[in-house]
Parts: structure tokens; C-alpha cells; sequence
């Protein structure tokens, strides 16, 4: 199996939590959701128009934070509308709280991607490499640009284990079958993110995920297989 790696970096990033509302709350990672349209962007798809080609079941994607992040909370205005007109010539304006994520001098994710159609693989293994980028990504926000570096395009096995293992990616908390934190100093971080939409950009489906606030590696008992990587790396796909 084939795994392109690279690394995306910003100063700033929001990846809105599925179910918040009136304030507008971000994730610690960017979830399966965001890298996706991420991909999409690189590749050059519309809007909405990738949801089946980068369905869980063919695009498999694994995400390792690299730096340590905080969260800070600030107010917006947004224009309040009731027709078109005021859109146009706003009369009132509503504030909206929207959390931010930060890091000391910037933020850092690695990415691991693999798909089953290896031409489409290829092609944005390519793209990346070249720095040929079809749209320019996010991170998470229009607002929030962020720069990619290739880093390699790595082999990869499927292994199993009754061992502990240091796995060095965000993990899916189903995938965990204990954690040993005998020598743990960490925060560890569970949240609920995105897998999956449907068209009209509705979820399909979401599940929970466990990680380091610094990135950091867990020392875990995988409950099913994990990708050993040919650098050394282990990870789980989300």
C-alpha cells in the first residue's frame, strides 16, 4: 500500500464542531471531513461534487498533530438578514462567538493519504510534490490559509499486535483496547468528529477520536490492525 505523507501549516485554524450552532466552537485536528475537501481542493474538484470518489471506503486518511495548540475565543459580526436587500444594505448586525485555534508560532498537521484508485494516488502524490495545486487550501476557514510541504510517498503494511504500540496518529477510540499511561504526563483529548457526508454536504456518519493536546504518541493496545509505515511510523487511518 502506497501513502503519500505532507505536512500542512498555518497561523491560525477553525474546524467548526459539527454540533455547535450559535457559537462557533473548532476542533483541536482537522477532521476526515476537512482533509477530504482539503484533497479536493488540490485535485481541482467542485464544491460538494467529491463526497463518493473520497468516501471512507476509498480515501483513507490519517492525521498526526505536530504542534502543541491552544484555543482562544473571539466575537464576530455577522450581518442579520431577512431578505435579499439586506444583504445588500445591512441594517442590523449579530455577534457570534468563534473560537480559534493558535499554536505559539504556528500550527502543524501531518497527513497521510492512500486511496484504491492508484492513478488518483499518483496524480495527487504529483500535484503536491510539484507544488500544483488546483484551489489553494484552508485551514478549516476561507480565512485561514495554509501552505503544504511533500515530505515522501512511503509504503505501507497492515499489522497486528497484543503488544503495546506507540501509535503516532489521531486514533478512533473503537481501535483502542487499553492505553497505558503508567508514564503518561500528557492531556489527552476525546472528541467527536465527521467521517462521512452525504450530497447537500448532510453527515453520514461521525465517530470518536482520541489524541495528545501536544501531539505526542500513545502507548496503546490496538483492538485492530494499524499501518506500520516504512519510516518507522505507525498509524490509524480515521
Amino acid at each position: 500500500m502506497k501513502v503519500i505523507v505532507f505536512d500542512v501549516k498555518g497561523k491560525f485554524a477553525h474546524f467548526r464542531k459539527f454540533y455547535t450552532n450559535s457559537s462557533s466552537l473548532t476542533y483541536g485536528v482537522p477532521p476526515r471531513t476537512t482533509i477530504a475537501g482539503m484533497i479536493a481542493a488540490i485535485m481541482g474538484f467542485e464544491r460538494d461534487s467529491y463526497y463518493e470518489i473520497f468516501s471512507s471506503d476509498k480515501l483513507k486518511i490519517g492525521v498526526k498533530k505536530l504542534t502543541p495548540t491552544k484555543k482562544i475565543l473571539q466575537t464576530l459580526n455577522y450581518i442579520r438578514a431577512t431578505s435579499m436587500s439586506e444583504l445588500i444594505t445591512p441594517k442590523d448586525h449579530t455577534q457570534v462567538p468563534f473560537e480559534i485555534l493558535v499554536g505559539d508560532t504556528e500550527l502543524s498537521f501531518r497527513i497521510y493519504v492512500t486511496h484504491n484508485n492508484l492513478d488518483l494516488l499518483n496524480e495527487l502524490e504529483e500535484r503536491i510534490r510539484k507544488n500544483q495545486l488546483a484551489y489553494p487550501p484552508y485551514l478549516g476557514s476561507a480565512n485561514f490559509g495554509c501552505s503544504i510541504k511533500y515530505i515522501d510517498y512511503l509504503e505501507g503494511v497492515y499489522e497486528e499486535s497484543k503488544d503495546y504500540i506507540k501509535i503516532d496518529s489521531v486514533i478512533r477510540s473503537e481501535d483502542i483496547a487499553e492505553v497505558d499511561i503508567s508514564n503518561y504526563s500528557g492531556k489527552l483529548m476525546k472528541e467527536r468528529m465527521p467521517i462521512d457526508f452525504y450530497e447537500g454536504r448532510l453527515i453520514k456518519k461521525v465517530d470518536t477520536y482520541i489524541y495528545d493536546d501536544d501531539g505526542k504518541p500513545l502507548n496503546i493496545k490496538v483492538r485492530n490492525k494499524f499501518i506500520k509505515l516504512e519510516n518507522g511510523e505507525n498509524i490509524i487511518f480515521l
